[in-house]
């Protein structure tokens, strides 16, 4: 499977427009009336204490979108997540073509050798962080590489065996099982190895008359996660839903508040 890397669009974008903004004003302070928009930045210059007032309701509001956007923007755990609680759990023997969920125990194939502990593994998900402390010596971390790996598996139930294709394969709400640090840098894996649990939502499709799971074309889901993890999730998923709910209603009433 191929690497992940992380690509800040949204930072970069944001650190852009403030530098479009900078570069305008600075311009604009040169050449006034010979700037575009110019009538526009000279009744901001004029007004300035009035639109001050307002830029403090307007940036905490857009800083809410902006956090409901990403919040709610659709990922492939996510799509996993929905699909999951929908799906009825499926037995391996008689499984239909189409989205499925299974769950059983992995079966190991062609082992891995993971990047931080060089544990033999089925597949795994790996990160480099690099390591900032501040004056108090408290430690941030900032990712600079995520990776997945994973070889071809099957999976078994009481039913019968199944194999999976894991390209594009995500790892879904599974703790690291490794963290190691050294050179400024914080190495994590998670990793799915032969023996385990797992519940799998995916593609079951055929080959040669022989059924198997691929990532899905239509949802974009290929997802695996621990049982007992699951069962967690979707207890307290609910209460977590109705939070965020209610929360989100607080602050709208309170920034209503505030512009009136």
């Amino acid at each position: 499977m191929g690497v992940k890397k992380e690509r800040p669009y949204i930072v970069y974008s944001i650190l852009g427009i403030i530098a479009l903004c900078f570069i305008y004003f600075i311009l604009w302070v040169i050449f006034k009336d010979k700037m575009p928009l110019h009538e526009y930045a000279y009744e901001i210059a004029n007004n300035y204490d009035s639109y001050a007032e307002k830029a403090i309701i307007l940036i905490p509001l857009l800083f809410f979108v902006f956090l409901f956007i990403i919040v709610m923007k659709p990922n492939a755990s996510k799509r996993f997540l929905r699909l999951q609680s929908s799906l009825p759990t499926s037995k391996i023997h008689s499984v239909a073509k189409g989205v499925v969920e299974i769950e059983g125990n992995l079966i190991m194939k062609n082992p891995l050798s993971s990047p931080v502990k060089n544990e033999e593994c089925i597949g795994y998900y790996y990160t480099i962080e690099n390591i900032s402390r501040d004056s108090d010596g408290k430690e941030t971390y900032s990712t600079i590489h995520r990776e997945t790996q994973c070889n071809v598996f099957q999976m078994k139930d009481d039913t019968g065996v199944i194999e999976v294709e894991p390209e594009g394969i995500e790892l879904v709400l599974l703790g690291e099982t490794n963290i190691s640090s050294h050179g400024g840098k914080r190495y994590k894996e998670t990793l799915i190895k032969d023996g385990q649990k797992m519940l799998l939502v995916g593609y079951a499709d055929s080959k040669n008359g022989t059924p198997f799971i691929r990532k899905d074309d239509y949802y974009r889901v290929l997802g695996i996660t621990s049982s007992s993890g699951i069962t967690v999730w979707n207890k307290y998923q609910p209460l977590l839903r109705s939070f965020m709910f209610t929360c989100s209603i607080i602050v709208l009433i309170i920034i209503y508040i505030l512009v009136q």
